[in-house]
């Protein structure tokens, strides 16, 4: 009778209630009346075998789509259970105001009857009012459809999927609505957008902020001012909340544990204006009383502080990062000594002195392991060698975790595997097996590219390279080669590279044995032919290079590697006139030049194309005639270029400062084509490549380059992030000489600023454009003030 009754009132009140609600008002849930339920059948209904499921009042509903909700089927026995989750599984779909079931006996056949009343379908969405996005943008951002089943809440789920792509696009006072009399009336949905000004961030204020600068602390927040073309400046209130927590996470992770952090959005009179002000309440900053250890017994605390080299000190502000950094350490010296499943956790109480605390590290040992087994898995192209040799551990080996973590990152920068993971394993008391995991990359590419520099101009680029050759596996039948069965899985890199360009062109062929007799010695073989045109000259080169090189991993010398190299070369020298300098003119024609160069480079930077902290040192000498040859002279160079994390922001982007120098000098009389020039990307940006050069030439042109003996640059580079990990700006100094000895006559610098933008689909290599303007010349020099590298692989 309560069905009745509820169903009798929805009738009566039916007329007059209008069919939606009006859209500012929150969402209704469907009431209890929508899906009445049956009476529940008799025992002799249970587990009577269906004969047929019907469904009835279907009109728009396909009737396939619903037999695919339910789970009841003709054949099975009858389950009231599952027949009244049915029921609500149709119910839920929102395609209908109301389910019902119903069974029947026709003899001995049992009839399941599901009845529905679909629910009013959409004729139309329109929209008004819409000039930022077009009607088409504007149907994608909403889940509503033409035709689909209309409910209070889907519109106003429309209405709030619209008005935030309004306030991400910096609309902050959007307010949209909809027509609810064409609603009843006619089924359109019909949307009505106030846009209202667009809203853009101009300034940022931190007030009450003394200890950090506004620069610091912006680095801290999601919200950013307008920059055109790079920053949108789009306010958003959601996100300054977001800003105001995580400036309070960040003075408390400084030490000033009673910081708080407010905000307030002030629109400026002409309406398109914005300051977003943080309120900032710093409160006293919270220094370390004492430090304490617990729970410590293979290391007293004076070994602790030492040999791990603690950073945090007594009377030093208590600051989470380094904090952090500190706990890390205690982990890896107990790391390194076997105790694999160390924990160490951090605590402090605030001392009765204020603004002091009391810190705490508790230490949980556990037992210390050795390795047992090396398990390897995923390597199914690669021989297990090639892995094991990227192990310094062994079994019966303490097992030392900061050794396992620096194998994974050797097996990723191999560029065989693109994910590598080392865990221990087993439940021996003394030993656990080191399980190490591998998925291997794409192991051969066929690259086709093009790019375009001021150095180099327009070049292409066809690429064939395996980094998982084996010289050895040659192919029993012309099959296996063609399935790419042979030559694969020792670690080897066969490298064929044809660029033709507008000014260069190159040809190399490179085979490279990176671990020899699986010890820590690379070898490699290459041939080359180099043509390109100087204003000056023409140069072909045709050449053979050898070379040996070993790693230290561990030791006094890690970090450092050394490699001696031999090169023989033929040279043809073209294009000279009357007028070409004599130092031109003495190397025209065929020549042969032969090297022996030795390197020592020692690296501690954190990656390879995007490095931001650590150095890298390279010192070289390179004997020319060693070996014979036309020309008998020497060339030093030294390379040493530091990295600094200046700045870490709540997105992990860091700014990185980069400080660079190089030093060469030629000892003997050095042919115009192996001396030293400047200019360009990589060298002294704002002049053109090789504009930076010592000048001669023969009556009526006395400009030619014929390049220096002698060279000293020096670089300095802040780089940060502009937009995701995508965009990033430099400014920079660049400066140096070169001249025709060891002096310094002319010095050269030039300021700019850049862009580099990383793109997934150009590779790890950004795209680079700068603008730099020359502050110190000479006269002869050639400037330029943009420089770009664009350049893909496809």
């Amino acid at each position: 009778m309560r069905f009745i009754a509820i169903a009798l009132a929805i009738l009566c009140g039916s007329a007059d209630a209008p069919a939606f609600q009006d859209a500012a008002q929150p969402p209704t849930e469907p009431r209890e009346v929508a899906a009445p339920q049956p009476a529940p059948p008799g025992p002799s209904i249970e587990g009577t075998v269906v004969s047929e499921v019907r469904f009835e009042g279907l009109v728009r509903v396909d009737a396939g789509y619903a037999q695919s909700v339910i789970r009841t089927r003709a054949g099975d026995p009858y389950a009231e259970e599952t027949a009244q989750g049915d029921a609500d599984r149709l119910f839920r779909t929102g395609k209908f105001d109301s389910v019902d079931v119903t069974k029947a006996l026709d003899g001995d056949r049992l009839i399941v009857t599901f009845t529905v009343v679909e629910r009013e379908s959409a004729a139309s969405i329109e929209f008004v009012g819409n000039q930022r996005f077009k009607t088409s943008r504007l149907l994608k951002e909403i889940e509503l459809k033409e035709g689909s089943p209309l409910s209070d809440f889907a519109v106003r789920q429309a209405i709030d999927a619209i008005e935030r792509l309004y306030r991400e696009k910096g609309y902050t006072y959007v307010h949209v609505t909809h027509d609810a009399e064409a609603l009843r009336r006619e089924r359109r949905v019909i949307f009505n957008i106030s846009e209202g000004p667009r809203v853009r961030v101009r300034h940022i204020v931190f007030a009450g902020a003394s200890a950090f600068s506004p620069r610091e602390l912006s680095g801290k927040i999601e919200t950013k001012t307008y920059i055109w073309l790079f920053r949108t400046g789009d306010i958003d209130e959601e996100r300054a909340q977001r800003d105001a927590a995580a400036l309070a996470e960040f003075y408390r992770g400084e030490g000033y544990l009673d910081a708080q952090v407010g905000h307030e959005l002030v629109l400026a009179p002409n309406q398109s204006d914005m300051t977003v002000r943080f309120v900032i309440e710093e409160g006293a900053r919270y220094h370390i009383k004492s430090i304490s250890f617990k729970g410590q017994t293979v290391f007293s605390p004076e070994q602790i502080r030492s040999e791990a080299g603690l950073k945090l000190t007594e009377g030093a502000p208590l600051r989470a990062e380094v904090l952090k950094q500190d706990v890390q350490r205690i982990q890896d010296l107990y790391w390194r000594s076997g105790y694999i499943y160390v924990a160490v956790r951090s605590d402090w109480v605030y001392s009765i002195e204020p603004g002091l605390v009391d810190l705490t590290l508790t230490i949980d040992e556990d037992k210390q392991y050795r390795f047992g087994r090396i398990i390897i898995r995923g390597n199914v192209g690669t021989q297990d060698r090639v892995v094991r040799r990227n192990l310094d551990f062994f079994p019966e080996d303490l097992y030392d975790q900061t050794a396992a973590r620096d194998a994974e990152q050797r097996l990723r920068e191999t560029r065989l595997f693109s994910e590598a993971r080392i865990s221990p394993i087993g439940d021996d008391p003394t030993y656990r097996d080191a399980l190490v995991e591998v998925k291997e990359d794409r192991m051969t590419d066929l690259l086709f590219g093009v790019g375009v520099t001021t150095n180099n101009g327009v070049i292409g680029n066809i690429t064939l390279e395996n980094r998982n050759f084996d010289i050895f596996d040659w192919p029993r039948t012309p099959a296996e080669f063609f399935k790419g069965k042979s030559f694969r899985g020792a670690g080897q890199t066969l490298r064929l590279q044809l660029e033709p360009g507008t000014q260069v062109s190159r040809f190399r062929l490179d085979f490279r044995e990176p671990f020899l007799f699986d010890q820590p010695y690379g070898g490699n073989i290459g041939l080359y032919y180099f043509e390109r045109s100087f204003s000056e000259y023409d140069i072909e080169r045709l050449g053979f290079t050898t070379s040996l090189d070993h790693r230290f991993r561990t030791g006094p010398l890690r970090n450092w590697s050394a490699e001696i190299a031999l090169r023989f070369e033929q040279v043809d020298i073209g294009g000279t006139d009357f007028f070409s300098d004599p130092d031109i003119k003495d190397v025209k024609g065929d020549s042969w030049l032969t090297s022996v160069k030795g390197t020592v480079v020692r690296n501690t930077t954190d990656s390879l194309f995007l490095p931001t902290r650590g150095s890298r040192l390279s010192l070289s000498w390179e004997q020319y005639g060693a070996l014979g040859g036309d020309y008998d002279f020497s060339k030093t160079i030294g390379d040493y270029t530091r990295f600094y994390t200046v700045h870490t922001d709540t997105f992990d982007r860091k700014h990185v400062l980069a400080l660079s120098g190089t030093v060469g000098n030629i000892f003997g009389d050095a042919p115009v084509f192996e001396r030293f020039y400047g200019g360009g990307i990589g060298s002294i940006r704002g002049f053109e490549f090789r504009g930076v050069s010592p000048r001669g030439g023969f009556l009526i042109r006395d400009d030619e380059r014929i390049g220096g003996d002698f060279m000293l640059l020096a670089g300095a580079e802040y780089s940060f992030p502009l937009a995701g990990k995508v965009l990033r700006g430099v400014t920079f100094l660049d400066m140096g000489t070169i001249e025709e000895s060891a002096t310094i006559e002319d010095w050269r610098a030039a300021v700019g600023i850049g862009a580099r933008v990383y793109v997934p689909f150009f590779g790890p290599i950004p795209l680079s454009f700068d603008l730099a303007w020359p502050i110190s010349k000479n006269g002869d020099d050639d400037t330029q003030v943009f420089s770009f590298s664009i350049g893909t692989s496809f």
